[in-house]
């Protein structure tokens, strides 16, 4: 594998994110359909886990300049655009 075919560090914790999102919606909604008290419960504590998880990983995220989550979106779409000009390159 060549040096620009590797993974960064940015680019797991940006497809974690991803993923735990993905996750939490379907935990979400599968509590919202089930009756059963106990898998209710199970699913809640997964849950209240993986929301704490995408927690911590997004203040990683914002703490190394990976994810601005708190930029502007014009200037967020423009870091984005610029992200991709350079791979595309």
């Amino acid at each position: 594998m060549a040096e620009n075919d590797k993974l960064s560090e940015k680019d797991i914790a940006l497809d974690l994110l991803s993923s735990s999102k993905a996750s939490i919606g379907t935990l979400a909604k599968a509590l919202t359909e089930t009756t059963n008290p106990e898998l209710r419960k199970t699913l809640k504590n997964q849950l209240t886990a993986c929301i704490n998880s995408h927690h911590r990983l997004s203040d990683i995220a914002v703490s190394k300049g990976w994810y601005n989550a708190y930029g502007n979106p014009q200037q967020q779409l423009q870091s984005e655009l610029g992200e991709i000009s350079s791979v595309t390159q």
